[in-house]
């Protein structure tokens, strides 16, 4: 018998989904549909697919079938060994209600022509096509390159391998940050063509953009290029502070002050020195403005502590500070084992061989996922013997609504980042997300800059207007017992009410979950902590950076054999609240069709584990840490960026296969490289890296970045180049895509800030409106949904309730 939080675990138990292609992000994609229980058939080339020749190997032993990165992305699914004209391939994605196409080179495996012979046969239908570009607005193959996405999404512009060093270099996330911000982007989309499939029958086209992922969650860049004009660049100040690396005694200290309560904290638990009362750090801006002066004489404090003193003392004062993990450090840390965040993964050649890998990046019920199936071995499935039953064709319940969560209201209690990011996803996809703040604690991001025009105002914030998009605001006196009581309200006519709080806050409101089912049986109840709600860390503060230190993001970045990076964007939070956008509409695509609630967690950690999982994988394979690579990568070279005429201008190249090379060699003026032994393999060529790299420098140094990129694009080389916040702002493809979209503010006016990274041919879902200024929906939304009158609103005022 299946259990209560089995079902609701497996969601999309029965969908049949075909992942047509050779990338992280396809990969990525099938790996969560997988995790929400899709059947997921992964179609292989006769040579296998690239993971299984990527690595880590168990035991350092080249073998495809014990690739670590194979098996922890393709675990739990099927795998087929066909051409892709091969009729029972051809029957096999006939028989399919969701088609991935993604690949490196840009060649579909399945063509548009029979896709076009399947839709016609079976409307419902769903083609999800990731690449670089996307579709829209770019004309010819459609390859996925991450490096390039990254150069043309802007991060390369701004992150660096070095915040105080000199001569820093565009550095990109080794894991692939594009790409699983991607294949996050194809799942949310696709659950909101399932959501509208449900009422139509009808199928959709998603047209998932690498660059429109990655230049939607760039922290503040994009925000604030439009609301001040001034360009972002590496080694720029962090708007918040001290934040970064300090030594200790026996190690480093990776350390976030965000607030001006969280700084007097600080100060008072490194004795109160004189600076802490300095005029200057009196403020967040004034922090900022000094950050350089602030910074020494942070450091020269902390150097006076032990690693552990420091960390014990911080979480008895609630500072924000965490130490710099390796991959050895996340396999032993109790925490991980006290949660059973990494639990095996059998691999599929290799009777009896397994490995740790991060388990699935939510919980339903409070339940511990259990393990994967195994990882297939190279084609072991025969494409006609899948899927032989009968498929169900959705014959639609209901006229097609415009946006797929139409109808479904959000109560939206998070705050910061991650949080508001995850509900913003849902206003993305339609549904009335009514954004909860209180008057007595104002949202920290509606403190922080940029300031719109650089006037400083509550609803002038472009970091809260970004990341807000679409919400209706409602603020209230949470201290009342009016103000607890209009919220237990809003909650019992919403789907969803969902929180990024810490661990047990709701609870300590008077809001535990059998609380929140009580006021409504059918809630969706969504937590995200930063360490999840049970385990030594369950009540740590968690940002951005932290979750980097302690996941391996930073010391498996930086300069080529070097690292830790001290990176200079917290992008940990876009990645758990999109993560955790996926659970909540699941779960919210399951409760529909069952009619009872449900109760979600996902932790930030995890949720980061998972999309970025090599520091577990090496050290769960090898014993060892992830090799920093710099831009470099195990399957292409040269694989980097370039210096090119002018100053900080940059080129990025991804030489991705021998034919590729060859091209290069001979747009550098030189063909006989590609006969030159150092050079005549990828293996050769990554041995001889540093003199391939000096070659092609000396030549990118005579040209500006797009004279260069032009030349090797005009050979089929993938190049790009490294393009700044304004460019990015008039990239003519994320026009074309209509990225950067007009909407109203209410105090601001007129802006553009980012969209979402898919497009879909049927349903509307992106941006609906400007985030809220404070309080402005408090009187429409509680006249409308709890029916209060004018002279009821207006006493709530004079009793200060509602703002």
């Amino acid at each position: 018998m299946t259990s209560r939080s089995q079902s609701f675990d497996h969601p999309l138990a029965g969908l049949r989904v075909l992942e047509a292609g050779d990338t992280l992000a396809a990969a990525y994609a099938g790996r969560l549909l997988a995790d929400l229980g899709a059947e997921v058939v992964l179609l292989e080339p006769s040579q296998g697919h690239p993971f299984r020749t990527l690595g880590p190997f168990l035991q350092s032993v080249p073998d495809a079938e014990r690739s670590a990165s194979f098996a922890y992305f393709h675990a739990g699914k099927r795998s087929v060994t066909a051409a892709a004209d091969d009729p029972a391939v051809r029957a096999l994605a006939a028989r399919a209600d969701v088609l991935i196409r993604s690949t490196r080179d840009g060649a579909d495996w399945i063509g548009d022509d029979l896709v076009a012979e399947i839709e016609a046969a079976r409307p419902a239908l769903v083609v999800v096509d990731v690449s670089t570009f996307g579709r829209t607005g770019r004309d010819g193959p459609h390859p996925t390159n991450d490096l390039l996405a990254l150069a043309a999404g802007g991060l390369l512009s701004i992150n660096s391998t070095t915040l105080r060093g000199p001569d820093p270099l565009p550095l990109r996330y080794r894991g692939e940050l594009s790409s699983v911000h991607a294949a996050c982007g194809a799942v949310l989309s696709l659950l909101g063509a399932l959501f509208e499939r449900r009422r139509s029958g009808l199928g959709q086209r998603l047209d998932v953009s690498l660059q429109a992922s990655v230049a939607s969650v760039l922290a503040t860049a994009m925000s604030r290029y439009h609301y001040t004009g001034e360009l972002p660049v590496r080694q720029g100040n962090r708007s918040v502070g001290p934040w970064g690396f300090y030594p200790c005694k026996d190690g480093t200290v990776l350390m976030q002050i965000t607030r001006d309560e969280e700084f007097r904290r600080l100060v008072t638990m490194l004795g109160d020195p004189d600076w802490g009362s300095l005029e200057i750090f009196g403020t967040t801006a004034g922090r900022d403005e000094n950050a350089d002066v602030l910074d020494v004489f942070v450091r020269e404090h902390l150097e006076g502590f032990t690693l552990g003193e420091f960390l014990d003392l911080a979480h008895t004062h609630r500072i924000a500070a965490a130490p710099i993990h390796g991959a050895r450090d996340i396999l032993e840390w109790d925490h991980l084992a006290a949660r059973g965040s990494l639990p095996p993964v059998a691999l599929g050649g290799a009777p009896g061989e397994s490995l740790p890998a991060p388990g699935r990046p939510w919980r339903v019920d409070g339940t511990v996922p259990p393990p994967r199936d195994r990882a297939p071995a190279h084609g072991e499935a025969a494409a006609e013997s899948l899927w032989s039953g009968p498929t169900e064709h959705p014959a639609g319940s209901g006229t097609p609504a415009e946006r797929p969560l139409e109808g479904v209201r959000v109560v939206d209690l998070t705050w910061v980042w991650a949080g508001p990011f995850a509900a913003m996803q849902l206003a993305h996809l339609g549904a009335d997300v009514v954004r909860v703040e209180t008057g007595t604690r104002l949202e920290t991001t509606r403190g922080l800059g940029p300031y719109a025009d650089g006037i400083v105002g509550v609803d002038r914030s472009g970091y809260f207007n970004q990341y807000n998009q679409g919400k209706r605001g409602v603020a209230l006196n949470l201290k009342t017992a009016r103000g607890m009581e209009l919220l237990r309200g809003l909650i019992a006519t919403a789907d969803v009410v969902i929180d990024n709080m810490s661990a047990g806050a709701l609870a300590r409101m008077g809001l535990p979950y059998e609380t929140l089912k009580e006021i409504n049986p059918r809630i969706v109840a969504v937590s995200m902590t930063g360490f999840g709600e049970s385990g030594p860390y369950r009540d740590r503060t968690a940002y951005g950076s932290l979750i980097d230190a302690l996941s391996g993001i930073a010391s498996s970045n930086g300069d080529v054999r070097g690292g830790p990076t001290d990176l200079v964007m917290s992008l940990p939070d876009p990645m758990a609240g999109i993560t955790t956008a996926i659970a909540t509409v699941a779960a919210l695509y399951q409760a529909r069709a069952s009619g009872e609630g449900v109760r979600v967690e996902t932790a930030m950690f995890e949720a980061c584990l998972a999309a970025f999982p090599w520091p577990v994988l090496f050290g769960g394979a090898t014993g060892g840490e992830v090799p920093v690579l710099g831009n470099r990568d195990e399957l292409a070279a040269p694989h980097g960026t370039f210096r090119c005429a002018g100053e900080d201008e940059w080129v990025a190249i991804a030489c991705e296969d021998d034919a590729q090379f060859a091209a290069l060699a001979v747009v550098l003026g030189a063909p006989e490289l590609a006969d030159d032994p150092r050079f005549a393999s990828l293996a050769a060529r990554r041995v001889h890296e540093d003199a391939l790299e000096a070659l092609v420098t000396a030549w990118t140094s005579q040209r500006t970045p797009a004279e260069a990129a032009r030349a090797l694009q005009a050979k089929g080389v993938g190049a790009e180049a490294v393009a700044r916040v304004d460019e990015v702002y008039r990239s003519p493809v994320l026009e074309a895509r209509g990225f950067f979209p007009e909407t109203v503010h209410a105090v601001i006016g007129t802006r553009r800030l980012p969209s979402v990274g898919w497009l879909a041919s049927r349903s509307a879902m992106g941006p609906q409106g400007a985030a809220p200024a404070l309080g402005q929906h408090t009187r429409e939304v509680l006249g409308e949904i709890l029916g209060l009158s004018p002279a009821e609103l207006d006493a709530l005022e004079r009793e200060g309730v509602t703002v």
